[in-house]
């Protein structure tokens, strides 16, 4: 770096010791200290711990850093990018007072760095972008220290110079680290803490029915409304948690992180493009999947798919039924919060809860007052909650499940088929008919009792 106007002499102005390189350091513009664009209270403190000229070649560094970058189109990945010419001199401010010896950081750094955190955390920018960012500086600045060291300092001093800027820059670059990583935590926290706040009070307002206008509503959840939806709700299953193997990915302390990643996962296999999750605590979450094109209707492949998806031994997730546009947004939640309550209070084997799977013993489920009635007259003693009884209903219902095929019940159930055979006979003694006569109803109540329990045993 050129060093225009520099003598080999003594300090000038620099409260580094008497011969200090420090107060040799002077821009190659005098007057750039009047024109630096960071924080006028960050510019003084720099100038007056470490004087004017050193202060005016950070600013000048820092400029020179910027300009570095646009011409070299570096990526905005490696870089913070917004307002980068203020990112830059902020940080040559910081690392220059850092030379001193004094790693303390001036103190009007941290409202500097807290501007440009809030700049960039709702655009995206990762703390780990941030840092990455650090770091580059670091490694450029350095570069020109030594640069400096080579052109201004004796040949005898520039290795004792140049391992001295290194560590005090070292040094500085490490508090700036830890602040700037600090600045990222506190802001982002309170940004999607209120972000969640406003999506999940607009979410609640549209499930509700409220005019809440749906551009205006798209906008807040940049989520598109008009498409087709699949509703998830997940949770994390306590119980399930106590037991949970932490080899199996269970961890209590990352429940909201596995609800989201399970969710994402689900729904993106399910053929969603677009995702929208609203946290409703730590250890619940409400999603949304959307599909330009159209969901695929449930049947036998959604069945068939959703029993092979792999889940933590904690997490639980109940699915409603595609629906389109808001009213199917609100429609498909309803059926997902069915289907929850069902995998809650039943005993139907999760972790997967579908509402098209469990939308009749739902329905049936509605009028408790009817329902105990018609599974007892229906399948008479087969209702008993006993486990005989349990084995004789599960047979009979993947009996009813494959339309009678005797020989799909016994690959399913890992039974002989003369097993089938006699278990189908001897349930149908103990109702005292066929399941011929009325199957409709008998397969009904199956998987009402399937879900929810004997009657005698069902929560209140």
């Amino acid at each position: 770096m050129s060093t225009a106007g520099s003598t080999a002499g003594s300090p000038t102005g620099s409260p580094g010791p008497e011969g200090s390189w420090l107060g040799r350091l002077r821009p190659e513009d005098e007057t750039v200290i009047g024109s630096a664009v960071s924080d006028p209270m960050l510019v003084a403190e720099a100038v007056a711990r470490v004087g004017r000229a050193a202060a005016g070649w950070a600013v000048e560094a820092g400029r020179a850093m910027t300009a570095r970058r646009n011409n070299d189109g570096l990526s905005d990945v490696r870089y913070i990018h917004f307002r980068p010419q203020r990112f830059y001199e902020a940080l040559a401010l910081s690392a220059v007072v850092s030379l001193t010896g004094d790693h303390t950081l001036p103190a009007a750094l941290r409202g500097e760095i807290s501007v440009l955190v809030k700049e960039a955390v709702p655009r995206g920018v990762s703390v780990d972008a941030g840092l990455q960012g650090v770091q580059l500086f670091h490694a450029d600045f350095l570069g020109r220290l030594f640069d400096w060291c080579r052109a201004e300092l004796p040949a005898e001093s520039q290795a004792e110079g140049m391992r001295q800027m290194s560590a005090d820059l070292f040094e500085g670059m490490a508090a700036l680290s830890a602040l700037m990583a600090q600045e990222f935590t506190v802001v982002r926290d309170r940004w999607l803490a209120g972000a969640a706040a406003a999506r999940q009070e607009m979410v609640r307002d549209i499930l509700a029915g409220r005019d809440v206008g749906r551009d205006r509503a798209m906008s807040r959840l940049s989520y598109d409304l008009t498409v087709h939806h699949l509703a998830l709700i997940a949770w994390s299953d306590a119980d399930s948690t106590d037991d949970a193997n932490p080899a199996d990915g269970a961890n209590p302390a990352d429940g909201a992180d596995d609800l989201a990643d399970a969710a994402t996962r689900l729904l993106k296999s399910a053929g969603c493009s677009s995702i929208l999750l609203v946290p409703t605590g730590t250890a619940k979450l409400w999603a949304w999947g959307g599909r330009v094109g159209g969901l695929p209707e449930p049947g036998s492949d959604r069945d068939s798919s959703s029993r092979n998806w792999r889940l933590p031994p904690h997490l639980r997730v109940a699915l409603g039924r595609p629906g389109s546009a808001l009213a199917g947004f609100r429609r498909s939640h309803e059926q997902a919060l069915a289907a929850e309550r069902a995998g809650r209070v039943g005993q139907f084997p999760g972790p997967v809860y579908d509402y098209e799977r469990l939308e009749l013993p739902i329905l049936l489920n509605a009028r408790p007052d009817a329902v105990g009635a018609f599974v007892t007259r229906v399948l008479g003693p087969l209702a008993a909650d006993d486990p005989a009884m349990a084995e004789l209903r599960t047979t009979l219902r993947v009996y009813l499940d494959e339309d009678r095929a005797v020989s799909a019940v016994a690959e399913r159930l890992h039974i002989a088929k003369n097993t089938v055979l006699y278990r189908v006979k001897k349930a149908e003694q103990l109702r005292g008919r066929s399941v011929k006569e009325d199957r409709l109803a008998v397969h009904a109540a199956l998987t009402f009792v399937e879900v929810f329990g004997p009657p005698a045993q069902r929560p209140d």
